[in-house]
């Protein structure tokens, strides 16, 4: 008959056969070896010890809650989960690569290339998982476009305006 070794109190007890693992009501996370076994591994890992657990892993499902109209509620994680990312990923921000790439070739191209810069990132790291980093790239991304612009249509207002002045007065 297989014995199975245990950890209990952070020190390795046994050998118990699966009659005595059953009556000392082991639990699915309780570390388990056998001599099969290359390392120590969670018993649900095991196979041979999953009846054990039928009674324990019956879970009830939570109540159905029908969803909300209107999301207001905060995207929730799942942090059981091997990478704990949220549940329902949230939209893609704008990348700005057009405007971007337009900033680069009409308005200022060290700007330009800093927003184009931005604009990749944001796709990159949304793709990755990092919706807060696809976001900062978004917003920076913006902010390297709307600057240029906001500075030449200052100028060229500033200049419409004195061009008219000029045309005032000279006559």
């Amino acid at each position: 008959m297989k014995q199975y070794y245990i950890i209990r109190n952070d020190q390795p007890a046994g050998p118990y056969t699966i009659e005595e693992l059953a009556m000392m009501g082991i639990t699915p996370d309780t570390i388990v070896w056998a001599e099969d076994i290359v390392d120590w591994i969670p018993a649900y890992q095991v196979s041979e010890l999953n009846s054990l657990f039928a009674s324990t892993s019956a879970q009830t499902p939570p109540p159905y809650q029908e969803p909300s109209s209107q999301a207001t509620e905060a995207l929730r994680y799942d942090t059981t989960g091997p990478k704990a990312r949220p549940s329902v990923p949230p939209p893609m921000p704008p990348t700005y690569l057009v405007w971007s790439i337009l900033v680069t070739i009409f308005l200022c191209r060290i700007a330009g290339i800093v927003a184009i810069v931005y604009s990749v990132q944001v796709s990159s790291c949304y793709y990755a998982g990092n919706y807060e980093g696809a976001t900062y790239a978004s917003r920076q991304a913006r902010l390297w476009v709307r600057v240029p612009a906001y500075i030449f249509l200052g100028l060229l207002l500033a200049f419409l305006i004195g061009g008219l002045i000029a045309w005032i007065i000279n006559g």
